[in-house]
C-alpha cells in the first residue's frame, strides 16, 4: 500500500516556505502538494517566474525532479528510486510546456495559451496521475495504459474537481486561506492516494499453476490473425504454456498464421481478416466446433468482447463439446439497436450520422467495421439480440464468468445481461485495456481455480449510474 505520511510531510514544509515569504502565498499553492504531474508543473512555474537565469533555472529543475522523486518514492512504499526517477523525466515534457504556456498567457495579458497550458495540466494528470500506484516498471507500458484510459480516469476527474474547488476558496483571502488550502490538498490527495492503493496497487498478478487441457483464445470483431487486444494476453498468466494454446479464426481451419502482436505462435487455423469477424454467426458457430471439437477435455475458453457471442451461440447447442470453461473479457450485450439503411424507422437519422462517423473511420485506416455486414446487423442492430443469445443454456458440464467494464455497463439497457454466466465486479478499465489487465487475469484465476469472486467495491456502478442519465432514450 501507498503511504501518505511524505506527502502530508511535504505539506507542512510548502506551509512553513510560505509563511516565510521563500514561497508566495497563492491560490496556486495547493499544487504543491498535488498528485504527479500537478506538482512538478507547480515548481516548473515557480522556476520560470522567479529564478534570474538559466544556470538557477536549471539547478532549480535539478533539485525539483530529485526532492519530487523522492516523495513519490517514499510514497509508493518501496526503494523504486529509479522508478520514480523515470516517472518525473516523463512527465517533465508536459509539466514544463504546462508552465511555460501559462507563464506566456499571464505575461502577454493573452487568454488563449494560458487555458491551453490549463488544459495540458489536466489532460496529462488524467493521462499519468494514477500510474505510480500501478506497479508498473516500464515508461513505455506507463504512458500506453494512461492512454487507454487507466483504471482510476473518475476518481482523477473528481480530484482534480476537489483541487478546483480548494483553488476558487482561496483566490482572494490572504494568506490565512492559502495555507488552509494547502493543508486540505495535502489531506485530499493523501485520501485519494490512499484509496487508489487500496483498489490498485492491492491486486497482485497471480502465480496460477499449470493447469491441464487447452486454452482457446477468441478475439472480437474488426481483429485480424496476430492483430488484437486479447492476442496480448500471456496464457501463462492463466496457467497454460504456449504448446497448449489455441487461436480461434474466423476464416476456418488452416496451418497457422503470422504471429504478429500475439504472445504465442499461431499454429492452427487460417490467417483472417477484419471483414471476416463479420461473416454470419451461423458460419462463424460451425467453424468454431470445427477448430475446438477436435480437442481433448479438458478445453477453457477465453473471449474478448464479441468473441463471447461466436462462443456461446457455438456451445449452447454442442452438448458433446470438450469445452469445460468460459471466461469472457469485456462481453457485449443488450445494444440500442438501429435501423437498417435506407428506411424511415426510428433512429434512422442517428444511424445516419452513425454510418458516417464509421466510415469516416474505415478511410483513416482506423477501423474496417461495418454495421451493416452481418453478425452486427444481427447482434447489433436488433436490441435484444445478444440478450437472447445469452439466455440460451450451456451444456451442464460448461461453467462461464462474464469480466465486464464499468464503461460498457453504461451501454447495456438491462442489469441482467449475461445469462447463467457468472458475474465477476465490473472493472474501471477501457474496453480494450481489460485483455491484459491484472485485475482480470485475477479473476480469470479465480474462476479457473474454483474459487469465489472477491467483493465488488459499490463506486465502479455508481459511476455506471450517474453516467446513464447522458443515454439516448
Amino acid at each position: 500500500m501507498a503511504r501518505a505520511w511524505p506527502l502530508l510531510g511535504a505539506g507542512a514544509v510548502v506551509e512553513l516556505l510560505a509563511l516565510s515569504g521563500v514561497l508566495p502565498a497563492r491560490p496556486d499553492l495547493v499544487h504543491a502538494v498535488a498528485l504527479p504531474p500537478l506538482d512538478l508543473t507547480f515548481d516548473l512555474g515557480t522556476l520560470l517566474s522567479r529564478t534570474t537565469g538559466p544556470v538557477w533555472f536549471a539547478l532549480g529543475l535539478v533539485l525539483a525532479i530529485i526532492g519530487r522523486a523522492t516523495i513519490l518514492c517514499f510514497m509508493l512504499g518501496s526503494r523504486r528510486w529509479w522508478f520514480a526517477l523515470r516517472f518525473e523525466l516523463v512527465v517533465l515534457v508536459p509539466s514544463f510546456l504546462a508552465a511555460e504556456l501559462a507563464y506566456c498567457g499571464q505575461a502577454l495579458l493573452y487568454s488563449a495559451p494560458f487555458w491551453v497550458g490549463s488544459a495540458l495540466a489536466i489532460a496529462s494528470s488524467l493521462v499519468v496521475a494514477h500510474v505510480p500506484w500501478g506497479g508498473s516498471e516500464s515508461v513505455l507500458s506507463m504512458i500506453r495504459r494512461g492512454l487507454q484510459g487507466g483504471p482510476r480516469l473518475p476518481t482523477v476527474l473528481s480530484y482534480l474537481a476537489g483541487l478546483g474547488t480548494l483553488g476558487a476558496l482561496v483566490r482572494n483571502g490572504g494568506e490565512v486561506p492559502v495555507l488552509i488550502g494547502v493543508g486540505a490538498s495535502a489531506v485530499l490527495t493523501a485520501a485519494v492516494l490512499v484509496a487508489a492503493s487500496l483498489t490498485t496497487t492491492g491486486v497482485h498478478r497471480p502465480r496460477p499453476v499449470q493447469r491441464a487441457g487447452e486454452l482457446v483464445v477468441v478475439a472480437g470483431i474488426d481483429t485480424s490473425s496476430g492483430h488484437g487486444s486479447l492476442f496480448s494476453l500471456r496464457p501463462s498468466d492463466l496457467g497454460f504454456r504456449c504448446a497448449q494454446t489455441v487461436y480461434y479464426s474466423y476464416a476456418g481451419t488452416g496451418q497457422g498464421a503470422p504471429r504478429g502482436q500475439a504472445a504465442c505462435p499461431i499454429t492452427t487455423g487460417s490467417h483472417y481478416t477484419r471483414a471476416d469477424t463479420e461473416r454470419p454467426l451461423p458460419e462463424l458457430v460451425r467453424s468454431f466446433r470445427e477448430q475446438v471439437d477436435k480437442l481433448t477435455p479438458p478445453v477453457t475458453v477465453i473471449t474478448h468482447s464479441s468473441g463471447a457471442w461466436v462462443t456461446w451461440a457455438a456451445l449452447s447447442g454442442d452438448r458433446s463439446t470438450p469445452v469445460r470453461r468460459i471466461v469472457m473479457l469485456a462481453p457485449l450485450s443488450d445494444p440500442h439497436g438501429y435501423p437498417p439503411p435506407g428506411t424511415n424507422a426510428e433512429g434512422a437519422v442517428g444511424a445516419a450520422a452513425m454510418r458516417l462517423i464509421v466510415s469516416i473511420a474505415r478511410w483513416e485506416g482506423f477501423s474496417r467495421f461495418d454495421p451493416d455486414r452481418p453478425l452486427a446487423r444481427m447482434l447489433l442492430g436488433h436490441p435484444l439480440a445478444a440478450h437472447a443469445l445469452f439466455e440460451r443454456t450451456l451444456p451442464r458440464q460448461v461453467r462461464a464468468l462474464a469480466v465486464p467494464t464499468t464503461f460498457d455497463l453504461v451501454l447495456f439497457s438491462t442489469s441482467d445481461t449475461f445469462g447463467r454466466a457468472q458475474a465477476a465486479c465490473a472493472l474501471f478499465q477501457s474496453h480494450g485495456a481489460v485483455s491484459t489487465s491484472v485485475a482480470a487475469v485475477v479473476d480469470a484465476d479465480r474462476f479457473l481455480s474454483g474459487r469465489p469472486q472477491l467483493p465488488c467495491d459499490p463506486w465502479p456502478s455508481w459511476v455506471a449510474d450517474a453516467a446513464s442519465g447522458f443515454r439516448v432514450p
